[in-house]
């Protein structure tokens, strides 16, 4: 393409900017184009013996052009960044291009899950930092949309569970790189908190993580978090959390539940007499302990410290971690 537009007469600079590369590149592949016409071999490029390894990296995961320069100068890459932009750019683009095209689950197949931040909330006289919970069906677009001042494991099972009660549980998960479920990625693969999975194991749901940095695989739920904040949130009144999140549940029944969903054309709430078929009901399992576990070591005088409050213990333990 690049050739078929200089032949029509459009100045190089102009190319370089359709596609997004530099002049030289256009240049580059002007000379690959005459070499490939009169039977020349191409020259061989100094990145060439390091492609593979490129590829494997960013098939996994998207590490920026310097990070990889550094990896690769330490297996003897001797050339400059500005080769291996060029040549990573069309594989970031690709995976780009493959990760935010839209895809349509069939019912009951998958929830997306996010925590947004929504700025700073006076609790009894401390500021605490205030989070969205969105979680979002993946065929009706159906909403459910949680406050909290924490966004701990306990926290994110609590959610989960309330989302799960009032709309079902779904075959699977979509979650980013959130550190209450995900520890790390991996060549096997990813690795999460065992917490978390014995919390996904009870309900039946599978967990899949996204690839670190591509928020866009999750689009839905994305857009999800930025209605609640600019359609909700925006300018709205309350004393306190519970008051904001009873303002919420009823925005979410009354409104966005209600509304001609932009993306599918379809209100959420009809859609999801479809959708409630294929969900299981939060009844057939039982309730999932939510509850943090702390350790403590017991002080000699029989009493343990949580949240700056001294408790009691049977003397037996003091000295023992319980």
């Amino acid at each position: 393409m690049i050739r078929h537009f200089v032949k029509q007469g459009e100045p190089i600079a102009n190319v370089a900017r359709r596609f997004g590369v530099s002049r030289q590149t256009v240049y580059n592949h002007l000379k690959q184009g005459e070499a490939e016409a009169t039977g020349a071999k191409p020259r061989g490029s100094k990145l060439d013996k390091y492609k593979e390894y490129l590829r494997g990296r960013l098939e996994k995961f998207d590490i920026p052009a310097t990070v990889l320069l550094r990896e690769i100068r330490e297996r003897g890459y001797t050339g400059s960044v500005t080769i291996l932009k060029e040549f990573i750019r069309p594989i970031k683009n690709k995976k780009l291009t493959k990760l935010t095209e839209r895809f349509e689950t069939e019912p009951g197949r998958q929830a997306q899950v996010d925590w947004g931040e929504c700025g700073l909330i006076d609790v009894q006289g401390v500021r605490r930092k205030l989070y969205v919970f969105v979680f979002l069906l993946g065929f009706s677009r159906m909403l459910f949309v949680k406050f909290t001042t924490s966004t701990r494991r306990h926290v994110l099972q609590q959610c989960l569970q309330e989302a799960f009660q009032r709309l079902g549980i779904p075959e699977e998960l979509l979650l980013d790189n959130m550190k209450q479920a995900v520890e790390a990625h991996t060549k096997e693969g990813e690795r999460y908190a065992r917490e978390f999975l014995d919390f996904c194991e009870h309900y039946a749901v599978l967990p899949v993580a996204t690839p670190p940095y591509w928020p866009r695989s999750k689009g839905k739920v994305e857009r999800g978090v930025s209605y609640v904040k600019h359609s909700f949130l925006e300018g709205r009144s309350f004393t306190d959390v519970a008051d904001l999140n009873r303002q919420a549940q009823h925005w979410v029944e009354a409104v966005a539940n209600l509304r001609v969903h932009g993306t599918t054309g379809r209100v959420p709430a009809e859609a999801y007499l479809q959708e409630r078929l294929r969900l299981r009901a939060y009844e057939t399992a039982p309730r999932f302990d939510t509850r943090p576990a702390e350790l403590r070591k017991v002080l000699l005088e029989a009493h343990v410290r949580f949240e700056n409050v001294f408790y009691s213990v049977d003397p037996l333990a003091a000295g023992h971690s319980v």
